[in-house]
């Protein structure tokens, strides 16, 4: 095994989330007669962290209302449509074919801890993680922090670990960790735009494989 320890984003990465994320942010931008965003390739070239900067570039005026309105009303929507998402296809394999081989794997995520728990066992994948690192509130700042607090409380040697995330920040917070990242494009980020970040993309998750057992 190449890697002692796997970091795995959560949304888009674990969960096949997108389709929900997008009606989510549909129903923020109807309420406020903005345009709605059309399809996923729309989404993906704009989504992006801290979310509130993603909010901006949608036309929400954050300077008219705080951004926590928008964002409880995003959250309130998506929660309501939580029982209908699934892993992403071919992950549950990939997450068995490293826990067979005896190699950690934790979750580092920016949604709110107790809705990532909630989302983990009703897809039956909590089983796979040792540790669930989540943001403590919905506001979606992004995960360096977590990140940053992980790596000084933990014991893991993270020049040996791997992060395996959908997003540009997914890059940033592999940096912050000094380890290796796998970006995947089937989640809420365009394949141009995770190439620039100047790591390896993937475009099934079944190429996990390759990458953490060559």
């Amino acid at each position: 095994m190449k890697y002692s320890c796997i970091i795995w984003d959560f949304n888009g990465t674990i969960a096949d989330d997108l389709a929900l994320s997008i009606d989510a942010i549909n129903k923020v931008l109807k309420k406020r007669g903005l345009p709605c965003v059309k399809d996923t390739e729309a989404y993906r070239n704009v989504f992006g962290f801290p979310v509130w900067k993603y909010y901006k570039c949608l036309g929400i005026d954050l300077d008219a209302e705080p951004y926590e309105i928008p964002a409880k009303e995003w959250v309130d929507a998506y929660t309501a449509g939580i029982s209908k998402i699934s892993p992403v296809r071919g992950v549950q394999n990939v997450l068995q074919e490293i826990q067979n081989a005896g190699t950690i794997q934790i979750i580092l995520s920016a949604s709110e801890k107790n809705m990532l728990c909630n989302m983990l066992k009703q897809m039956k994948l909590n089983e796979y993680f040792q540790k669930v690192l989540g943001a403590q509130d919905i506001y979606g700042s992004g995960k360096a922090a977590i990140a940053e607090k992980f790596a000084k409380e933990s014991s893991i040697n993270l020049s040996t670990a791997l992060l395996i995330g959908d997003t540009d920040h997914d890059a940033e917070v592999a940096r912050t960790l000094g380890c290796d990242c796998l970006l995947y494009s089937g989640g809420h980020m365009s394949a141009e735009k995770l190439q620039a970040c100047g790591f390896p993309v993937i475009d099934q998750m079944s190429e996990v494989l390759h990458a953490v057992f060559s």
